[in-house]
């Protein structure tokens, strides 16, 4: 073979040894360099959730509430007007429901017309009574001489007395017909029925014409305002829960969404406990159930999102018990 062919092959050779190598060492490098990132990747979890990670305690058992005021009439009645519509913003004081006020106008002017009555009857027996009293006053004196009879001084006094009875009588009478015109005046004055608070309108079911009873519900008023989370945590979780500590409120309403609250309260007893039929543990098999407990996280105003919040509304929630 000549000379220039045997070099050529001979470095031919050594290159594919070099670059065989290179593959070699190019794929350990790599190894090394995912084990190397896996372990950073591994400590900086653990140093994490030693830091930060042990603290926080989540659950998706919470949702959005707020203190609705439901709205109902006292006073029977044909509704008049209902001036706020479904879903409007109200402020406290305003008018939500007119009743007609007809039949309370006409029982305010017979309890007045009561009240006049009794008053003049009690003017009279003033007077009767001023009467008797002077009467006893003029004939006592002759009665202590001996110049009128005891049976007639005995008379006299008893004329006094029986107007002082009938006076008694008449101011009650007054003060009876002064309570019914109170009632009265009370009854036409509930004839409007005003927002308690501020809020949205929801749930109305009052229309005009309607015939409405003491106590039936006709809409709600709900305080978008000042919506919180009631967030359900297990029994196991709640060890080193305090009011003031933060947290934070994902809302499923908008993905990636995050608000901050704070922790308000926790219940005085499980959700159980407050249910219409509380588990007997006594009786039947026992089975043991971790029992959730009711935490009350307050969200702090201002914040970008909140005004998508409505009670009833899902969440996940996390605290921080570092604090």
């Amino acid at each position: 073979m000549p000379d220039g062919a045997g070099h050529r092959l001979e470095a031919a050779r050594v290159g594919a040894r070099v670059r065989a190598l290179a593959r070699r060492v190019g794929r350990r490098g790599l190894a090394l360099l995912g084990a190397g990132a896996l372990l950073t990747l591994v400590l900086s979890l653990s140093v994490q959730w030693v830091l930060v990670g042990r603290f926080l305690v989540t659950t998706e058992n919470a949702y959005v509430r707020a203190d609705i005021s439901h709205i109902s009439a006292r006073i029977e009645g044909y509704v008049r007007a209902t001036p706020v519509p479904e879903n409007e913003t109200v402020r406290a004081g305003d008018v939500l429901i007119e009743i007609d006020r007809t039949d309370y106008e006409t029982r305010l002017a017979a309890a007045r017309a009561e009240l006049a009555q009794a008053r003049g009857a009690l003017a009279a027996e003033h007077a009767d009574n001023a009467w008797a009293a002077a009467e006893v006053r003029r004939y006592r004196p002759l009665a202590e001489r001996g110049l009128l009879s005891p049976a007639r001084m005995q008379q006299i006094e008893i004329q006094a007395r029986q107007a002082g009875g009938g006076l008694e009588a008449a101011q009650a009478a007054v003060a009876a017909a002064q309570a019914q015109v109170a009632a009265a005046e009370l009854d036409l004055e509930r004839t409007t029925i005003r927002a308690p608070i501020e809020g949205v309108v929801g749930d109305r079911q009052a229309q005009v014409g309607q015939l409405v009873r003491p106590g039936a519900p006709l809409m709600s008023v709900v305080p978008l305002g000042a919506v919180y989370v009631v967030a359900n945590f297990k029994e196991t979780q709640i060890a080193h829960f305090r009011p003031g500590q933060p947290v934070t409120i994902r809302p499923d309403v908008r993905h990636g969404l995050a608000l901050r609250g704070v922790v308000n309260s926790l219940a005085p007893a499980s959700g159980s406990e407050f249910s219409i039929i509380p588990t007997d543990t006594a009786t039947g098999n026992f089975t043991k159930i971790v029992q959730r407990v009711p935490v009350r996280i307050s969200i702090e105003p201002g914040q970008e999102g909140v005004e998508l919040l409505r009670p009833g509304l899902s969440a996940t929630v996390t605290v921080d018990t570092r604090e």
